[in-house]
């Protein structure tokens, strides 16, 4: 099982759910009313965290980080690096952490402006000064 495919799923899942719960999502049990990707961020992160408890401090110190600072690049490198280190030469748990993940490809994009979609609940706008009005029915 390739691990960098499973990185590029694992990393924006984990990183929305600290988005959405700060550092307390490593305590947090999963939350139902959460978006798809939270809870998936939320999933992944406890199965880590139980299979390999004695290896996953640098996990919750990058999640911290992740949590306290501003998510971006830096943060979100140094949690793609803390999985590295705990998937890399586990070959059973690389596999059994991929069967947690969603099946098919993942949706990527890059340069500027990219955007790819797996999965969408709102507005995808790039244009500069666009203005989007998203309207709930109640």
């Amino acid at each position: 099982m390739e691990l960098e495919p499973l990185l590029a799923q694992a990393v924006p899942a984990i990183s929305a759910a600290v988005s959405q719960y700060g550092a307390d999502v490593l305590r947090r049990a999963e939350d139902s009313a959460a978006p798809h990707t939270v809870r998936l961020g939320q999933r992944l992160l406890a199965w880590l965290t139980g299979h390999r408890p004695d290896d996953a401090d640098g996990l919750a110190r990058a999640v911290t980080d992740l949590a306290e600072g501003e998510g971006g690049e830096d943060e979100q490198a140094a949690l793609r690096l803390e999985l590295r280190k705990l998937l890399r030469d586990d070959e059973d748990l690389r596999r059994e952490f991929a069967a947690l993940l969603p099946k098919g490809d993942a949706a990527s994009a890059t340069g500027d402006r990219a955007v790819a979609v797996g999965h969408n609940e709102g507005i995808v706008s790039t244009g500069d000064g666009a203005h989007n009005v998203f309207r709930q029915q109640r």
